[in-house]
């Protein structure tokens, strides 16, 4: 049975201290976006997840990821950071015309732990 292209595309999903980090490899654009969308509709479903997106992976992007993490940060009340250092995917992510604001890290953040309850 061959893999969908979402699955190929999402490389891991797991905590990375009170956020969770989605790692995606691959292209992302028309053909695997929709995929990709269901899994992040899926962690976005109650709201306020807190997505640490890892882009480093990814070799190919097209408007089809802008639409799809502009979409996930819509839909979530808490906080959608995005993990970039090529060069073409900046220049989409950040392109003046967009106007997007995308919180770009080029690193992986060291994890936050989570508070203990009072």
């Amino acid at each position: 049975m061959t893999p969908t292209p979402a699955t190929v595309c999402v490389k891991e999903v797991r905590p990375h201290g009170t956020c969770t980090l989605v790692v995606l490899c691959g292209e992302i654009d028309i053909h695997t976006a929709p995929g990709i969308t269901l899994r992040l509709d899926a962690l976005t479903y109650t709201g306020g997840a807190d997505l640490l997106i890892d882009l480093r992976a990814v070799e190919f992007m097209d408007c089809a990821g802008v639409w799809l993490f502009d979409r996930t940060r819509a839909r979530t009340s808490g906080r959608l950071r995005l993990i970039c250092t090529r060069p073409a995917t900046l220049h989409l992510l950040n392109h003046p015309r967009l106007r997007l604001g995308f919180d770009i890290l080029d690193q992986l953040p060291a994890p936050i732990a989570p508070q203990a309850a009072a």
